[in-house]
């Protein structure tokens, strides 16, 4: 049957790529906007243009730091996982 959810139940659970994610989510929703008021009063001195380049290089720098992250995980090794879901 399709519909089992077997394959859920076999994957297993890894806490950390949860974790990762959260981590990531969090840069996500606060580097950016962090990243436009300070450049908007420190560094570029009220150029509200400067300051939202500047964030969206930020975003950007975020999303690709986990791609590599998630691309440089290993796979769950199947023996070990095997262990685990018996």
């Amino acid at each position: 049957m399709p519909g089992t959810g077997k394959m859920a139940a076999q994957q297993g659970y890894q806490p950390a790529v949860l974790y990762k994610l959260l981590i990531f989510a969090l840069l996500m929703a606060i580097a950016p906007i962090a990243t436009y008021f300070a450049s908007l009063h420190y560094i570029w001195k009220g150029s509200t243009i400067a300051a939202a380049i500047s964030a969206v290089m930020v975003a950007n720098a975020v999303l690709v730091g986990y791609v590599v992250v998630a691309f440089r995980e290993d796979p769950p090794d199947p023996i070990t996982m095997d262990k685990k879901n018996k």
